[in-house]
């Protein structure tokens, strides 16, 4: 089977100075209802670098192999550790595309985009930026994973973005069959989320449903 590729769940909201000047305390992150902590650098870290480097993730799936060998290089200590203790605390997922259980995944998780919508970019013929005005896009993707940032976000789950991304595509001339296949829109989805998620485009959460059932 394929290595899994390897997703961070929910939304950074930055370290915590206990007062100015001072090293962080903790690391902040939202999801679903919820506010867990990372409570040092090094984990820290490792789910930063579970979004992917916006230099690498092109072409090259990023797995647990992948964020490894970077972690050496960068000399981020015990990342099959960490990343093990944030995947038992709902934090990091680590999903193989095309199987039932990206499929559960896809369930259960919905996107949720960020910045602003760029359009094609002048130098690069087939790629669309995002990012802020004014400004080098902060991601640049392919057209249809742009098609993704902009409407995903408005169905409860990645499943049902996938449906109804293949739905709208089957509304165009000339579709083809893999573009109006909701299976085979959310293996693309999931195989291309890390050039969104590397360049802070998109983060991924539960869907609401999970959300309130864990609330309660």
């Amino acid at each position: 089977m394929t290595e899994p590729l390897v997703f961070p769940l929910g939304h950074p909201m930055g370290p915590f100075h206990p007062s100015p000047g001072a090293p962080p305390s903790y690391w902040v992150v939202r999801l679903g209802w919820d506010s867990p902590l990372l409570h040092d650098r090094a984990t820290a870290d490792v789910w930063a670098l579970a979004h992917g480097l916006p230099d690498r993730v092109h072409g090259t799936p990023w797995t647990r192999s992948v964020c490894r060998s970077i972690a050496l290089e960068a000399g981020v200590p015990d990342l099959d550790r960490r990343l093990d203790g944030l995947v038992a605390r709902g934090l990091v997922a680590e999903v193989a595309p095309g199987t039932p259980a990206a499929e559960q995944f896809a369930r259960t998780h919905r996107v949720q985009s960020l910045l602003l919508g760029l359009g094609a970019q002048p130098d690069a013929p087939g790629v669309d930026g995002i990012g802020l005005l004014g400004r080098p896009p902060l991601a640049r993707v392919r057209p249809d994973t742009y098609e993704a940032w902009q409407w995903a976000h408005l169905w409860p789950t990645l499943f049902d973005a996938a449906a109804g991304l293949a739905d709208m595509a089957a509304q165009a001339p000339g579709a083809t069959p893999e573009e109006t296949d909701p299976a085979a829109v959310l293996h693309r989805l999931l195989s291309q989320l890390h050039t969104l998620l590397s360049g802070n485009a998109v983060y991924l959460d539960r869907s609401l449903a999970v959300a309130d059932a864990a609330r309660g």
